[in-house]
């Protein structure tokens, strides 16, 4: 039976991701979305292992809704979800919010698409490595 995992991230905008306007950036969302994505892949494949199993997880579609501007100082939590299912349909499904920490405003949110490549060929994986796939049942 699919299940939804949750990771919790605290997001602070930083001098460097503030655009003309004052405010961040549109393509530093992306960034938050993508250390969310991470939160949950490392626990399932580490990047050593990636190369060790030639695996490569590509994005294949990635977007983001801006509901508010955020600005330097705001404080944030960024949600990043994503449904395991029982078995692996070659591909993997995130879903975020950014939210402010204080208030609970919805700043943005987003989906990311990946898939699972063999690195050396690039063609698209089926089915994750038997390890891989024990250690992403067992996410909670």
């Amino acid at each position: 039976m699919p299940r939804r995992i949750t990771r919790r991230l605290a997001v602070a905008p930083e001098f460097r991701d503030i655009d003309i306007m004052g405010v961040v950036h549109n393509c530093v969302y992306f960034e938050w979305f993508e250390r969310g994505r991470l939160s949950i892949m490392n626990e399932v494949l580490s990047l050593d292992d990636a190369r060790r199993l030639d695996i490569a997880v590509p994005v294949v579609k990635n977007s983001c809704e801006y509901f508010a501007p955020v600005r330097i100082g705001d404080r944030l939590e960024l949600l990043t979800r994503h449904k395991i299912d029982d078995a692996f349909s070659g591909k993997l499904e995130f879903s975020h919010e950014l939210r402010n920490a204080e208030t609970g405003a919805l700043h943005a949110c987003g989906e990311c698409v990946c898939a699972l490549a063999n690195m050396r060929t690039m063609k698209l994986l089926r089915e994750f490595a038997p390890e891989i796939m024990e250690k992403y049942r067992r996410l909670k």
